[in-house]
């Protein structure tokens, strides 16, 4: 774990301000948000949410979460790609809440003790969700969700992901970090 703290601290990340994990990344882009929705709320966790969001996730995806980073105010930091999966373990213990994709880091984070807030769609959260009230889904408001799909008319995205409202994901971050 020292070297899961030294990392961190490494990283820029202030101990005595609260920060998070964000993963927006899965091994499938329809489980996805698009990149605008994630920015918009990162943004707003640092500016309203008044916490760091760390982006998490395989080296594979680095550059996208450079792209998120690059939008977004300098208290953002990437640690995608800079940990093996028991250091992304450790950083996730350490984090206050993960908010992610449908994807194994929120998994992860369930799994150490950390809440977390998880977007769902086309999979179904009753089939999937880390069970226990520190763990808040998201879920689309279309009816066909979930429809157990690899995106809608075979088109790799799902238009209920692309249709979500960045709101809904707030109200759930503000729930779990007590500001609401």
């Amino acid at each position: 774990m020292n070297r899961v703290a030294n990392q961190v601290k490494a990283s820029g990340i202030s101990e005595e301000s609260p920060w998070i994990t964000v993963n927006s990344f899965s091994r499938w882009s329809y489980k996805e948000l698009p990149e605008e929705k994630w920015i918009e709320l990162l943004q707003w966790c640092v500016q309203d949410g008044k916490v760091t969001p760390v982006i998490v996730g395989a080296a594979g995806e680095y550059q996208k979460a450079e792209r998120l980073k690059a939008a977004c105010p300098d208290n953002v930091v990437n640690l995608t790609g800079e940990t093996t999966l028991i250091e992304l373990a450790g950083v996730l213990s350490l984090s206050r809440l993960h908010i992610g994709a449908d994807s194994a880091a929120p998994h992860i984070a369930a799994a150490v003790g950390t809440p977390t807030v998880i977007i769902y769609s086309p999979s179904s959260w009753e089939d999937w969700a880390p069970i226990g009230e520190q763990h808040r889904v998201v879920l689309p408001d279309r009816d066909c969700a979930p429809c157990r799909q690899k995106g809608c008319a075979d088109m790799e995205r799902s238009r209920c992901l692309e249709e979500l409202d960045v709101e809904k994901i707030k109200k759930e971050v503000r729930e779990a970090l007590g500001t609401s």
